[in-house]
């Protein structure tokens, strides 16, 4: 109640003040009171500008000065300009820190499904290669991963490069970097074709492999792709290698896939060599089985279902999967097109990448099914992994 009627008093004293009603005492007394409190000088440039109240007349500002007049306004006009600026600052704020966010969440969003297609891109379309440790940076609209490629040869991993994938926005872009700025490329496969065929017109394609480990040391180890006659599924592979090799000494790395558009990729250009980006399967140990782990050698079905789960996944994915597959082999990987082919005809295996002692991959000569044998990196024995090891980086 006390306000109210403090209130309604400081009104009627600005109102006689502006009509000039007030003794000199009582001026001194109001211009010192409107100095010291904010609220109350507000009012009275209010009531100076000619804003009234609803109901109530606004007399001339004859009894105030043209200086305490101009001293009002001007106040009046910076709190104006302080006020635009302050909402101009918090709009930018607000702008900036929404950006954030948003980037932010876009950035981790797209990192997890780009590091995964770009992970099984490698392995899907690279025979001895799959991808190894990784790092990564989200800025402003921009994210870039960076991901070991590496090679296995014996049983020792070998660094052979990184694959740089980066986005700008939903814009992405992978592309490999070799060690030394390229990779040679020793790996082919020989797509079996219906036609009848002798071992003799395929010789070539196997001579010079069984020549040269014929002439390497014993104490060495390689690396060999070998394509067959025809396409089979995971245990007849397995039964045909253990024919010639124990499990012990020989490790599969990576499984060439009939997908059908190999086929008619042939057609079109007459050529049976297929080879990086060209050839399409999937790194032996490249899949995700879930939690329980696999058989060393067996569990086919499984290991097809867990690859055309991952397939299903880059098809949920396809422009991610045609943007990065693009750095590779630059050409539509064509996912949707292999998937409803292996729905139809099955998983199954017309070549693989395998490792281990020279001499004991020799011992595949024999094998009459085999069409085509290239080998690879061969390097010095390392078959027994020794009780420790480790590598140490320049940072």
């Amino acid at each position: 109640m006390t306000n109210k009627i403090d209130e309604d008093s400081r009104e009627r004293m600005l109102l006689a003040y502006l009509r000039g009603e007030l003794d000199e005492q009582d001026v001194r007394n109001l211009r010192n009171e409107v100095t010291d409190d904010e609220e109350y000088a507000d009012r009275l440039e209010h009531l100076l500008l000619g804003v009234p109240d609803k109901g109530q007349e606004t007399p001339a500002p004859f009894s105030l000065t043209e200086k305490q007049q101009r001293a009002i306004l001007t106040r009046g006009k910076w709190k104006m300009r302080f006020t635009n600026s302050a909402y101009t600052f918090g709009i930018l704020f607000l702008a900036g820190a929404l950006l954030l966010l948003v980037n932010g969440w876009v950035g981790m969003w797209l990192h997890k499904d780009q590091f995964r297609v770009t992970k099984d891109i490698i392995n899907f379309t690279q025979p001895g290669v799959s991808a190894g440790s990784s790092g990564s940076q989200v800025g402003l609209l921009y994210g870039q991963i960076q991901m070991e490629l590496r090679e296995q040869v014996g049983a020792e991993q070998q660094n052979v490069g990184f694959v740089e994938s980066t986005n700008f926005l939903w814009s992405v872009r992978a592309e490999p970097k070799w060690t030394n700025g390229v990779r040679e490329t020793k790996l082919f496969f020989r797509y079996p074709t219906d036609e009848a065929i002798t071992r003799e017109d395929t010789a070539y394609l196997r001579t010079p492999a069984w020549n040269t480990m014929n002439k390497l040391h014993e104490g060495t180890v390689s690396q060999l792709a070998i394509s067959f006659d025809r396409s089979m599924t995971y245990e007849e592979y397995i039964k045909l290698i253990l024919k010639h090799v124990p499990e012990y000494n020989l490790d599969t790395l990576w499984f060439a896939v009939d997908t059908g558009v190999e086929a008619k990729e042939r057609e079109q250009d007459g050529n049976l060599l297929l080879s990086a980006g060209e050839v399409w399967g999937y790194a032996e140990r490249g899949l995700d089985y879930g939690n329980a782990p696999i058989q060393v050698n067996g569990e086919g079905e499984r290991r097809a279902a867990a690859y055309l789960a991952e397939m299903q996944y880059l098809i949920l994915h396809g422009r991610l999967a045609r943007e990065i597959g693009q750095g590779f082999s630059h050409s539509d990987p064509k996912v949707e097109e292999r998937y409803a082919y292996l729905q139809e005809k099955g998983v199954r295996i017309y070549g693989a990448v395998v490792t281990g002692p020279t001499k004991e991959l020799l011992k595949l000569e024999a094998e009459k099914a085999i069409t085509a044998a290239f080998l690879g990196k061969v390097d010095w024995w390392n078959w027994e992994r020794p009780a420790a090891s480790g590598t140490q980086r320049n940072w």
